[in-house]
């Protein structure tokens, strides 16, 4: 996702630093943390990199501006199982001190293997990667910022998506003075969940013995987004409230498409996935995609097999089965929800990040802005949206809880980005600084998808045209519902 935040002209403290970029390699941290490289950008704004690592295996960066720092700092969150320093600079181009890791490993970001080896787990990597490594790079970030500039943030905020998201959150359970403002994003919490969940679409293909191709679930979304579209006043290719959206993929059998003619098999399939995973005995397990969504993700096809996410993939050979030779093809409807449970009994206690009290956070005033798509084709965000409503139950009514905590959602928006609808503008400058520095509790997000823009609107209100002016003006939508 990418990153950005208020102007440097909006600023809350002085932008000079008080030393130079290069004297930064001088720092000395008393658990051995050490400065491995410090250099200079030559644009504009000139932006003091300085790369750092923290005993035993976490590698992080602070992005420092030279000249225009706004007085900020920014934690910026990575995606997947991270493995790599999320991209800092950015923040830092528009003000911000800003620091992030690669979470303490070294991998791409949909490698599960990292965490398993032939002797058991690698229990150290594992609470690196899920909370150590955060509050580190918190704790050295702002230890960089105070001596680069001589003095420390006025104010600190985190900006993450998926499993940036879901660090946003893990530092507001368990470091609640970390940051004072954070911003999360389909958040990856629930992972003892939704990855076993994602695993699903490829499980019911398999079974079923169909593999759909690709243009026949493109068929599908045309489908139902034509059935569902309009129901919001506009007909802009946005299924504006996919939990309301009543289609059976039944009706379209028969219809033809480039890759052959969608059966009652390929119906069946599409029931099977937007529904999610069940026990045999019909209990669910947990939610599938909402109508809508990209199917590319989570049921992609090649060659008349299944080609599951590797994300979904990893997490059952490594962390379930934890043997490199598993092969996925082995599951069914029936065994699945023994390795569903084995995910939620050794693993949720660990991963879930999906504590609802949040009242320490709350009371070192700190304020959540948390918003998903509902488009998202890997992390379905009725589990963000149950975690809210868990939140809103434990922090004393929705009252109580919306003077800290506000959840939107975005209508055809996939994972962090992407998809038909329109996605947050500028999300951390535009509403959360001024609810942390200003007390403007954000009643709605701007959200923007080239000309078109729309207001997105607070859990669990919908945004209807109001049937006046332009249907690309947000202006003109009016939020419907409890809000």
């Amino acid at each position: 996702m990418p990153v950005h935040g208020a102007s440097a002209a909006d600023t809350v403290g002085s932008g000079q630093p008080v030393r130079s970029c290069e004297s930064l390699t001088a720092l000395r941290f008393p658990d051995g943390t050490t400065v491995t490289s410090v250099s200079q950008t030559t644009t504009t704004p000139v932006i003091c990199n300085v790369e750092l690592l923290v005993p035993q295996n976490v590698h992080m960066r602070v992005s420092l501006p030279v000249g225009t720092w706004n007085g900020r700092f920014q934690g910026v969150g990575g995606g997947g199982f991270n493995g790599s320093v999320p991209d800092t600079e950015s923040a830092a181009k528009t003000g911000y001190a800003a620091a992030g890791s690669d979470s303490g490993h070294t991998a791409d970001s949909s490698d599960a293997s990292w965490a398993w080896s032939p002797t058991g787990m690698n229990a150290s990597l594992i609470n690196d990667f899920l909370s150590r490594a955060l509050h580190e790079t918190t704790v050295k970030g702002k230890a960089v910022t105070q001596a680069f500039y001589g003095k420390s943030p006025t104010y600190s905020y985190w900006n993450g998506c998926s499993n940036g998201g879901r660090e946003g959150l893990q530092e507001a359970q368990v470091q609640p003075r970390d940051y004072d403002g954070i911003l999360a994003g389909a958040p990856a919490i629930q992972a003892d969940r939704f990855l076993p969940a994602a695993m699903w679409p490829q499980v019911v293909m398999h079974e079923l013995e169909d593999f759909v191709p690709s243009c026949k679930f493109d068929a599908v979304n045309k489908a139902v987004t034509a059935a569902c579209d309009s129901r919001d006043g506009v007909t802009d290719g946005v299924i504006a409230d996919p939990r309301t959206c009543r289609f059976n993929p039944t009706s379209l059998v028969g219809t033809v498409t480039p890759c052959g003619t969608i059966t009652a098999k390929d119906a069946a399939v599409v029931k099977k996935i937007w529904d999610g995973p069940r026990r045999p005995d019909g209990r669910r397990l947990w939610y599938g995609i909402l109508p809508g969504a990209s199917f590319a993700r989570l049921a992609a096809t090649a060659n008349g097999d299944g080609v599951p996410t590797p994300l979904a993939s990893g997490w059952f050979t490594y962390w379930l089965a934890k043997d490199p030779s598993f092969d996925w093809h082995r599951l069914t409807m029936a065994n699945f929800s023994h390795y569903f449970d084995r995910s939620r009994q050794e693993w949720g206690p660990v991963v879930g990040t999906d504590d609802p009290d949040l009242s320490a956070f709350r009371a070192a005033g700190g304020k959540l802005l948390l918003w998903h798509g509902l488009a998202d084709q890997l992390i379905p965000s009725q589990g963000t949206t149950s975690y809210y409503e868990q939140v809103t139950a434990a922090m004393g009514g929705r009252a109580k809880t919306e003077q800290f905590a506000r959840l939107f959602t975005a209508p055809g928006v996939g994972h962090c980005r992407g998809g038909s609808g329109a996605a947050p503008a500028d999300p951390l400058a535009a509403a959360l600084v001024k609810w942390v520095e200003h007390g403007k509790a954000p009643t709605t997000l701007r959200a923007e998808s080239g000309s078109m823009s729309r207001p997105l609107c607070r859990w669990p209100a919908v945004a209807r045209y109001d049937g006046h002016g332009s249907t690309n003006d947000a202006a003109n939508f009016r939020c419907s519902g409890r809000q």
